[in-house]
């Protein structure tokens, strides 16, 4: 199968994924701005709370990353009916595993809320929070699965309407709220609006999944192929420990600054709201080299895929770093938005200024990374990435946060400096051309089975 991608067509694939990470992070800064008008404290819980969410939203992701390594390399290499086998399989076995995380979520949210430290006047907001959009976690499985298989095949601007239709719904729901036309206020009113929102945008994705053309069946929903998921799961378990391990040491580095003032717990907060911005055209750029560099794989065309992810990791850094520096230049005036206070602006602001190279080092896991994802080569940098987060993310952060009291700047130092060891790592295994080796054979066996 003759595959030749073109600046062009990458940009095709790139833009709406940005469009819709910007739209997708949108949701919860119009929460988070939303309820900053109940009050700063109100904020600080549902921050806090949101980052158990995150955790599920990575796990989601883990699925569906998973599924696309496997897609992309079936699609490069011309593989139609299994390709469309793989999309009902992954669909059905992510709302079984979505299910189950909701119904955890919201039966043990109290003791997930008091887990996390949150002081007494906090946990009730918090808990609220998260009994009310932890129902959301099924859906938010399902939505990731099916706009991976959207993205696979080219058509990246189906997730973005979702997306669209999704914060249009957030914001009406949010604005009546605050505004007291209906009968649910304050953080359980904005949890609610969530809710109705992410449960129209898994329906209308499921529609505008249903209507393409690529030879899905209902009945592959029921029927199992063993094979196929096992690969599916063992891709995404090693592939998503990354992320899962980084939204963990997220949870416990926040603990670490429960105890401190409500300022600097609110600053965290405000900050981690708006400073994934900075980096999602980098990281929209790496998520279309990865889809590109897996058809290559599928395709046979391993050199072309090295050179395109080096080529990609340019951009990312590029993009990234004057991401980073604006959102610095303007960090006053972006922490505005949520508050009014000098004192958590000026708090904001160092972070931002750390962020800068944070995000520099980032820009290697969001190319190089993701390019060793494409090849399937996914134990090594799983290991890594394990071993590096828990290392200097968390016991790093620790030691400069809590021990030589830095404060939050210590947490972000520390990040800053387990981005840069794995970004370096995952540059020097694509350089090597460590995923190359055993690579043939393992394509050439899965073939086979």
């Amino acid at each position: 199968m003759e595959i030749r991608y073109s600046t062009r067509d990458v940009l095709r694939i790139a833009v709406p994924i940005f469009l819709e990470q910007i739209l997708k992070s949108l949701m919860g800064t119009v929460n988070t701005f939303m309820v900053s008008r109940v009050s700063d404290s109100a904020s600080a819980a549902v921050g806090v709370t949101s980052q158990i969410l995150n955790v599920v939203m990575v796990a989601s992701f883990m699925m569906s990353t998973g599924t696309a390594i496997l897609e992309n390399q079936m699609i490069g290499a011309g593989k139609r009916e299994e390709t469309a086998r793989l999309m009902m399989n992954s669909i059905a076995l992510s709302a079984m595993i979505g299910a189950v995380i909701s119904a955890v979520t919201v039966i043990f949210s109290g003791q997930l809320v008091y887990a996390m430290g949150l002081s007494s006047e906090l946990i009730e907001d918090g808990e609220t929070y998260l009994r009310t959009v932890g129902l959301t976690c099924v859906f938010q499985f399902v939505s990731a699965m099916v706009s991976t298989h959207l993205r696979c095949h080219g058509k990246a601007t189906e997730p973005l309407i979702v997306i669209i239709a999704n914060n249009i719904i957030n914001f009406a729901g949010c604005l009546m709220v605050l505004e007291g036309w209906l009968p649910f206020s304050g953080v359980r009113g904005i949890g609610i609006s969530r809710f109705a929102a992410e449960t129209c945008g898994v329906i209308l994705t499921m529609v505008l999944f249903m209507r393409q053309k690529w030879g899905q069946k209902l009945r592959d929903l029921f029927r199992p192929d063993a094979r196929m998921l096992g690969r599916l799961l063992r891709y995404g378990i090693m592939s998503g420990t990354e992320g899962i391990c980084y939204m963990t040491a997220q949870l416990v580095t926040t603990r670490f600054i429960t105890g401190f003032p409500t300022a600097v717990l609110s600053a965290k907060v405000y900050t981690q709201s708006v400073n994934n911005y900075a980096y999602m055209s980098g990281n929209a750029i790496g998520q279309a080299a990865q889809i590109v560099s897996g058809q290559y794989i599928g395709a046979g065309k391993k050199e072309d895929a090295y050179r395109f992810i080096r080529k990609a990791w340019v951009a990312v850094f590029v993009l990234n770093v004057i991401g980073s520096s604006l959102f610095l230049l303007f960090s006053d005036s972006i922490i505005g938005i949520f508050t009014d206070s000098s004192e958590i602006k000026a708090i904001a602001k160092t972070l931002f200024a750390v962020d800068i190279i944070t995000c520099a080092g980032r820009s290697m896991n969001h190319s190089f990374n993701f390019g060793l994802r494409s090849a399937g080569h996914v134990f090594w940098p799983m290991l890594i990435a394990a071993v590096s987060i828990w290392t200097f993310d968390v016991g790093l952060g620790y030691l400069l946060a809590i021990v030589l009291e830095i404060g939050v700047a210590g947490i972000w130092i520390a990040q800053a400096t387990d981005e840069w060891i794995r970004g370096l790592l995952a540059a020097f295994q694509w350089e090597k051309k460590l995923w190359m080796n055993g690579l043939d054979n393992r394509v050439k066996v899965e073939s086979d089975q």
